[in-house]
Parts: structure tokens; C-alpha cells; sequence
């Protein structure tokens, strides 16, 4: 009867160049998705910046919700259009 290799007598698995090679391919895909998504945010706040539109009307010409945009505009310290009104007790 031959005799069955116990786990730890086998040798570790070993990816094939093909699996490593489409496994760099994909990591560096993401790493250019995630900087093109930085960079068209950045793009967005300084659309708010520059136009002075609204979050809701950026956020119409973009990929994103007008919540996001405005998250956006947060994040780069764009300030709102509209300027709230000082209450009394702040004057």
C-alpha cells in the first residue's frame, strides 16, 4: 500500500509565471484606477472652485451623486454656494 504524504511533507504551492504575471498586471491596473479616481476628484473640486456653481449642478455633469460631491468639495475645502444666513444670536 503506498503511503499518502502528510501536509507537512508537501511541498508549498508554487503560482505558476502566468498567474504571477496576470496578478501584476491587475495590481498595477488598480493602482492607476485608484490614482485617476484621485485625480478626477480633484478635477471636480476645482470645477466647484473655478465655476462657482452648485454641488447639484457639478454633480450633473459628473459620475457622481451630489451628496458625493459635495463630500468631495469637503474633502478639498471648497466652500458651499450658498452662504447661510448668521442667526441673531451669531451676530
Amino acid at each position: 500500500m503506498p503511503s499518502r504524504l502528510s501536509a507537512a511533507n508537501t511541498p508549498p504551492y508554487e503560482p505558476s509565471a502566468a498567474l504571477k504575471q496576470a496578478e501584476e498586471k491587475w495590481l498595477e491596473a488598480v493602482e492607476a484606477e485608484e490614482k485617476a479616481r484621485h485625480a478626477y476628484r480633484k478635477a471636480i473640486a476645482d470645477e466647484l472652485r473655478a465655476s462657482g456653481e452648485s454641488h447639484g449642478r457639478v454633480a450633473a455633469a459628473t459620475l457622481y451623486t451630489p451628496e458625493t460631491v459635495r463630500g468631495i468639495a469637503k474633502e478639498y475645502g471648497v466652500p458651499g454656494k450658498r452662504q447661510r444666513a448668521a442667526s441673531p444670536s451669531e451676530g
